[in-house]
């Protein structure tokens, strides 16, 4: 398992996101929530990265795993930049993300060996999130959760409405996408990986996240389901930096 961030570490981070939190919001734009509701995209395309010194930028940097056996990252684990993602799958701002811009990125960067992307489960719209965020987990141990990823996000609409039939559909879904059923089901019960779920969730709550889609790209924050030019600026100035060394 990879580093987890420390408590000292993680003590800064609230008030760095805190910090563009506000700068967003006074800039009259709509980010990350704590109270259910998803962070909305902004259109703009202007960046969110303000107000992050070079310490809190190495800072955040430093909770990237460069773990190259972890299945729930795609790209080198020594790629000079790091894209960490905070999702919740009912979040529909995380599947515009996953459908619309992940790919993008997936295409100009990580092929290319320039990025790699790590995702962590943030559950924090209800149990049902939970319960698809430890199915993703339990996708991880068959290496199969980036397709499980696609289909759980591509379902979104009818999962929300499965009610107590959740972990039946969901397992319908993880066979139709190749994964043994069976262990999968057997595995949705497995503390240990929900312990691991929580534990992704509570390192995002240490570093202040409170809605989703959340990412760090070499420790700088970008709130929200930015339109991609967000992303590649940030993405193209973290590898001007990278070799600059």
């Amino acid at each position: 398992m990879s580093t987890r961030p420390t408590t000292t570490r993680a003590s800064w981070w609230p008030l760095v996101l805190g910090g563009v939190l506000s700068l967003v919001l006074a800039g009259g734009l709509v980010v990350g929530l704590g109270d259910g509701d998803d962070a909305a995209p902004n259109e703009s395309g202007t960046p969110q990265t303000g107000g992050v010194s070079d310490e809190m930028r190495e800072l955040g940097a430093s909770l990237a795993r460069r773990d190259s056996g972890d299945p729930m990252a795609v790209g080198d684990a020594d790629a000079p930049v790091v894209l960490i993602a905070y999702s919740d799958y009912q979040c529909p701002y995380c599947q515009k993300w996953v459908q619309e811009t992940q790919p993008e990125l997936v295409e100009r960067y990580v092929e290319e060996g320039e990025m790699r992307i790590e995702w962590r489960e943030f559950p924090y719209m209800g149990e049902a999130s939970r319960t698809l965020a430890v199915g993703a987990r339990a996708a991880a141990e068959q290496d199969m959760f980036w397709e499980y990823h696609g289909t759980v996000y591509e379902a979104m609409e009818e999962l929300k409405g499965a009610g107590p039939q959740l972990e039946e559909r969901v397992a319908e879904l993880a066979a139709e996408a190749g994964l043994d059923r069976d262990r999968f089901a057997e595995d949705l019960d497995r503390e240990d990986l929900a312990a691991e779920v929580d534990a992704d969730f509570s390192e995002g709550q240490q570093i202040g996240v409170n809605g989703t889609p959340a990412f760090l790209i070499n420790g700088d924050p970008v709130m929200g389901a930015q339109p991609l030019p967000t992303f590649t600026s940030s993405i193209d100035d973290a590898l001007a930096a990278a070799e600059e060394g």
